[in-house]
C-alpha cells in the first residue's frame, strides 16, 4: 500500500527467506524501486527463486549476492552497486570495465564487489593481472568519465568521476 500512495524512502531493507509470502510482495515492489534510495537485499534464497528487477534503486547493495548475476549488473541502472559474497570472476570484471569503457552503466558512480573468485593467478582484465589495476585510472572511449580501480583482498572497488 505504501507504495501504491507513491511514498519515497530513503532506505529499504529485505531479508528473503525465499518464502511463497516473499515472493509475492517483491513482484509488488519490484516495479516501484525508483521511488527508493537505498535498496539493502540480505537473502538465502532457494533456487528456484531470483528476483527480477523492474526498476531500479538509486544505491542497491546486496548481501550474499551470488544470484546476482553479471547479466544483471550490466542491466542496473543504480547510481551505487555494492555486492558481498559475490560469484562474480576476474572474466566478469573484464567484461564490466569493458562495457563502462564503451559507455554502458552510464549512471555508475561506484562499485564495490567482494568475491572468492576474484584471483591473481594470471586470468587477464583489461590484458593486465589483477594486482596491475590498483591504483589505475581509466577513461571511458569518449573521455567524458574517469574511474578508480582500488583492490582488496577479494575486493574491487571502481569509483567514477564525470567531466560533463
Amino acid at each position: 500500500m505504501l507504495f501504491d500512495q507513491q511514498l519515497e524512502f530513503e532506505t529499504l531493507c529485505i531479508h528473503f527467506k525465499g518464502s511463497k509470502d516473499e515472493k509475492l510482495l517483491w513482484n509488488q515492489i519490484s516495479s516501484n524501486l525508483r521511488l527508493v534510495e537505498c535498496l539493502i537485499i540480505s537473502s538465502s534464497f532457494d533456487n528456484d527463486f531470483t528476483p527480477v528487477f523492474t526498476s531500479w534503486p538509486q544505491e542497491i547493495m546486496i548481501v550474499r549476492s551470488a544470484w546476482f548475476t553479471l547479466k544483471s549488473l550490466l542491466a542496473c541502472a543504480s547510481f551505487i552497486i555494492t555486492l558481498y559474497n559475490s560469484h562474480l570472476e576476474n572474466k566478469d570484471m573484464d567484461k564490466i570495465l569493458r562495457e563502462w569503457k564503451a559507455g554502458e552503466l552510464p549512471n555508475l558512480k561506484s562499485l564495490t564487489i567482494t568475491s572468492l573468485e576474484f584471483t591473481d593467478d594470471g586470468e587477464q582484465t583489461l590484458g593486465m593481472n589483477l594486482s596491475e589495476l590498483n591504483g589505475m585510472v581509466l577513461k571511458t572511449d569518449d573521455g567524458l568519465k574517469m574511474a578508480t580501480i582500488e583492490l582488496g583482498p577479494h575486493r574491487i572497488e571502481m569509483s567514477v568521476t564525470s567531466f560533463e
